[in-house]
């Protein structure tokens, strides 16, 4: 009965006996009138050089998000489609060796006001996503990149997600540059965090944000928003503040790019003087409840796996979000970033 699933082995190609479907009954095919569904479109988009700080009534009216930009489904996949032309806020805030490259954990931001948008329609309700994996990073050049992420509903309530891209000839796969499962989830209780106590306990080392990004050389195009970073046992706290020219982008999203990328980025405070002393690029993401919003003013609170290093600086961390009362916002598990 998980016909889904069947039909997807058989868009991709896989040949099936369809006898099977009906056991010892006997099936004839109909003939069916044909129609060619055209794909054509009509209208403009307007796509300009606005970013996320300035878009004007009429930009943004045509936009879903920042990092979703319109619906593009049709009768095989539920699909959303972007542009990006480079002069975003979370592209020039992001580049790595003179190329500007999509924040991974952006990703996660277009996957969770997909499942919003494509999914729950609105309702009041958490979101969790789980088995993520980042493939392939999403750079921007002289020319616009259009983006792509489809939604594929499993009969268990759990959604199937894949960010990706056309392939640049006409016999080659898409790319897929990341994928994982999201579902709903409930907005969860959980105890405030006592930031003054977790301070008290991280004295290992009080990092400036000065020190921290010092240690960027040849990414200096990665802006941190770190104002306090205090490392203890196995553990980090840091104080995240977007500056006041960056409120208006910071309203538009709940897992703002550069909050949950400065969190990320504060795990290098357990690491200053070594030779694992730079960014840390995500690889894989276990499970991340989002429960709440990103606001201007967040702690970051980073545990670490101290046992998960191996060859290729692969690091486990656990990072919690919380806004400046200690109210959880977002729970990372299993974040695999790699060095």
């Amino acid at each position: 009965g998980k016909y889904s699933k069947l039909l997807d082995l058989w868009v991709k190609g896989v040949m099936i006996d369809w006898n099977k479907l009906y056991g010892s009954a006997k099936r004839r095919k109909v003939s069916l009138p044909t129609y060619p569904f055209a794909k054509e479109r009509y209208w403009v988009d307007k796509i300009g050089e606005h970013n996320g700080n300035n878009w004007p009534a009429s930009a943004e009216a045509s936009v879903i998000h920042p990092l979703l930009h319109r619906n593009t489904s049709d009768l095989s996949e539920q699909r959303f489609t972007s542009t990006f032309t480079g002069k975003e806020f979370f592209l020039g805030s992001h580049i790595v060796k003179g190329q500007r490259v999509l924040p991974g954990v952006a990703y996660l931001e277009m996957a969770r006001a997909a499942v919003e948008h494509g999914a729950l329609k609105g309702r009041r309700t958490g979101i969790r996503l789980k088995n993520i994996v980042w493939a392939k990073p999403i750079v921007v050049g002289v020319q616009p990149v259009q983006i792509h992420i489809g939604l594929f509903p499993e009969g268990n309530g759990e959604i199937s997600y894949e960010i990706y891209s056309e392939a640049e000839t006409v016999d080659a796969q898409q790319v897929v540059h990341s994928q994982g499962i999201a579902l709903p989830c409930r907005l969860a209780e959980t105890p405030a965090l006592d930031i003054h106590a977790v301070q008290e306990s991280c004295t290992q080392n009080i990092i400036s944000p000065e020190a921290l990004k010092t240690r960027t050389a040849g990414h200096d195009g990665i802006h941190h928003w770190l104002e306090e970073v205090y490392v203890g046992e196995a553990q980090v706290l840091a104080k995240i503040c977007l500056p006041s020219c960056m409120s208006g982008a910071e309203g538009q999203f709940i897992l703002h790019p550069d909050i949950v990328d400065s969190a990320l980025q504060a795990s290098a405070g357990s690491m200053m003087g070594t030779e694992g002393n730079k960014p840390c690029l995500p690889f894989s993401l276990q499970d991340m409840e989002i429960l709440g919003k990103c606001t201007s003013n967040m702690w970051a609170l980073i545990r670490f796996d101290n046992g998960s290093k191996d060859r290729e600086r692969l690091e486990m961390l656990d990072i919690d979000l919380y806004d400046e009362h200690g109210a959880a916002c977002v729970r990372m598990k299993g974040f695999t970033g790699k060095r």
